[in-house]
């Protein structure tokens, strides 16, 4: 549940930050309300939550939305209140909540894997997804046939048909000299294994995938040459 979300989001973000007006609309009681603070603080973005009436709520994220696309913006309110107001319409805004809705369950705030760097994981996934370049070429944590430390070697983005790794780092990964040497053992057996590692911040990542994308698409036209 909270992957799929995580993506929507992701996807949201990507898409707003083309320039495409986008309302997120958060179905749900306040876990839906504490989910999109909670977002912006990882992605450290700034952005607007509307609610109450639902037709006045809607109108005025439109409104927003086309006037400054990059601005997240959304609109909450209880499944039933939202699912109310769009029955039976068919104009534009109805396009935009269609195209927004995400229904919240209660427990998903509280989940674990809700951190920076997974929502980092899923902003990059769906924006590869969305380049037609890199679109299902990338796995979302994928395990290599070799051991790191316990467990199979987990990379937080591969292409196992291309050889690229991509693994995204918060910033505690360069503060904290433990995870600073891990990483570097990691990288040191995923390029034995035959992978070009990128490895990426998820402060960027979030803020805007672009660049993040134009990295990878530069890996695999390298990868792409190597085959000529």
């Amino acid at each position: 549940m909270i992957e799929g979300l995580l993506r929507k989001l992701g996807r949201d973000q990507w898409v707003r930050v083309h320039g495409t007006p986008r309302i997120t609309v958060l179905a749900g009681g306040d876990e839906a309300r504490r989910l999109w603070e909670h977002w912006l603080v990882v992605a450290n973005v700034e952005g607007d939550l509307l609610g109450g009436n639902a037709d006045t709520s809607m109108r005025e994220a439109m409104t927003k939305a086309l006037d400054v696309p990059t601005r997240p913006v959304a609109v909450h309110g209880s499944f039933d209140a939202l699912t109310a107001w769009r029955r039976d319409r068919t104009d534009r805004l109805a396009a935009m909540f269609d195209e927004g809705l995400v229904h919240v369950e209660a427990r998903v705030h509280a989940h674990p894997l809700f951190d920076a760097r997974s929502a980092a994981e899923a902003a990059l996934f769906e924006a590869l997804e969305s380049t037609p370049a890199t679109r299902g070429r990338f796995e979302l944590n994928g395990n290599l046939a070799v051991r790191f430390g316990p467990t199979a070697a987990e990379i937080d983005l591969m292409s196992r048909g291309d050889r690229i790794a991509i693994e995204i780092d918060g910033v505690h990964h360069f503060a904290d000299l433990d995870c600073y040497r891990r990483d570097r053992r990691k990288d040191l057996l995923m390029q034995t294994q035959g992978l070009l590692v990128i490895r990426l911040l998820a402060e960027d990542v979030l803020r805007d995938p672009r660049d993040g994308v134009t990295v990878v698409c530069q890996a695999l036209a390298y990868r792409l040459g190597e085959r000529r």
